[in-house]
């Protein structure tokens, strides 16, 4: 058994004597990776003290406490809960905010999961919270770009606590799994993309004991993509947490790329290509065996996949150019023998943020932000997935989404939109930077919360599983520098 010396008697050692416990503690494999980091601290001062004299130790002891605190800013570490709440003064709801203006947060997109099967935690990522610092790369046309890594965290929603549950910089990707406490991780590791599947009751256990191992004792490889396959980007999985649907961009034939150019969108005069067409593609992954399979191709950008929650083998995703699009949503099976348009759209619709939030319905928006697109109804409209009907759930009062917000479109009506599982309500938020909640079946409008400035990021409007809250992020409090992630109860409307 290794003695876990304390600070004061470490004294005594010889020097000999202090590293041979520094190797022998860090080699036993029952002792958390943390614990290690702060036992060596602790040795290598009192190596130190032994060595040197007491003004470069008091040096030395500084810099151990600053690099102590930024060990500590890892995997399993956790923070106090931020939340507190206000009223909303335009709307009189209560408004609970969940993390506090100092770092920076985000939901993720509202099309994802963002509660564990279990609903005790809620996820957000964070490119500030880990203390990581900023890298620079250089991207394949030559040009340097810089960036800090982003973290998965999660809420613990009965205490409000924060848990960071990745660090490195290989993150990719995450995806909540539907039927238990896991979590599914792509990795871009030495070239290569490498999905894994993290054990989330193991590790909230070991975070409640204060006995956080290291990333790899949580997780599972399953599988690498094959590079012959495409270029990975994005997944979602399916109900049965038993494939991955994988977004890929591809080289294509010269005919498919002659075909892709001819059939691009063309923006109006005054607005430019955000996203140039390419040749893409969806991917399926055994997230048993990691075997890889084609679904489909396509000849234009795929973003926004989701796989149904409910029905197995459904498959939604967008022709993403960053603006409006001839044909934006797109259906297909994991099996790939149905591929089709969803919603043939009109030359006055510009579709856009679909949402697959229930079993039979995706949620959409039909935009009426310009003058030209207002010659017919816009707003939150459904389309069936059985049936194909469609339904307009409805618009927002223009007249009281027309507060003046420097740099926004204001008065021009739904931007986002979500529905809860049940179909009984519809989240949107607003050019005017408001989120809104319809009764989908009498068309009643609620305004939830008023002023989010839809900056630094949109409000992205997502129910909890039980339909109870709406989760939003807003720049209120930091004029649109940073957000909170916020929550308001809708069980009472």
């Amino acid at each position: 058994m290794v003695e876990k010396t304390s600070l004061p008697f470490l004294y005594r050692y010889p020097i000999r004597a202090i590293k041979d416990k520094i190797y022998m503690f860090t080699h036993k494999k029952d002792i958390p990776y943390m614990e290690k980091i702060c036992y060596i601290c602790q040795i290598k001062i009192c190596h130190t003290i032994k060595k040197h004299t007491m003004k470069r130790f008091l040096f030395l002891a500084s810099l151990s406490l600053c690099l102590g605190q930024s060990a500590l800013a890892q995997f399993g570490h956790c923070t106090p809960a931020e939340r507190f709440t206000y009223v909303d003064k335009q709307t009189g709801n209560s408004i609970t905010v969940l993390t506090d203006t100092t770092k920076n947060d985000h939901y993720l997109y509202q099309t994802d999961p963002m509660w564990t099967a279990d609903g005790k935690y809620l996820i957000f990522r964070s490119s500030s919270r880990a203390g990581d610092k900023e890298m620079e790369t250089t991207t394949p046309d030559g040009k340097k770009r810089r960036w800090t890594p982003t973290q998965m965290f999660f809420i613990e929603m009965e205490s409000g606590k924060i848990i960071q549950a990745t660090e490195g910089t290989d993150l990719a990707g995450t995806y909540l799994a539907n039927k238990s406490n896991r979590m599914f991780i792509s990795r871009k590791q030495e070239g290569k993309w490498n999905m894994y599947v993290m054990d989330l009751d193991k590790f909230f256990a070991d975070v409640k004991k204060g006995k956080v191992g290291r990333p790899a004792d949580y997780e599972t490889f399953i599988g690498t993509f094959p590079k012959e396959m495409g270029r990975p980007g994005g997944f979602a999985v399916d109900c049965n947490d038993d494939y991955a649907y994988i977004t890929v961009e591809r080289e294509g034939t010269d005919e498919e790329k002659e075909r892709m150019m001819k059939n691009a969108f063309l923006p109006e005069s005054n607005q430019p290509i955000k996203i140039k067409p390419v040749l893409c593609g969806i991917r399926k992954m055994n997230l048993t065996t990691g075997k890889v399979e084609k679904v489909v191709d396509t000849e234009f950008k795929v973003g926004h996949i989701q796989a149904n929650r409910f029905v197995p083998g459904e498959i939604v995703f967008c022709n993403e150019t960053g603006g409006d699009a001839h044909q934006r949503m797109w259906y297909c099976t994991a099996d790939g023998k149905v591929f089709k348009p969803l919603y043939k759209e009109t030359a006055l619709d510009w579709v856009t943020h679909e949402t697959l939030a229930t079993k039979d319905y995706v949620y959409f928006n039909i935009l009426g932000f310009q003058p030209r697109l207002r010659k017919q109804v816009s707003g939150i409209v459904r389309i069936n997935l059985r049936t194909d009907d469609v339904e307009l759930i409805g618009q927002v009062e223009m007249e009281k989404d027309r507060q003046a917000i420097e740099g926004q479109l204001t008065g021009r009506g739904f931007w986002h939109c979500n529905a809860s599982r049940d179909n009984k309500w519809a989240a949107g938020d607003t050019f005017g930077g408001n989120v809104w909640l319809i009764n989908v079946e009498t068309g009643e409008r609620h305004q939830l919360v008023s002023d989010t400035k839809m900056r630094p990021d949109h409000a992205h409007p997502s129910f909890s599983p039980d339909g109870t809250k709406v989760l939003f992020q807003s720049g209120h409090f930091t004029n649109g520098k940073r957000l909170n992630l916020m929550m308001v109860d809708i069980s009472g409307k």
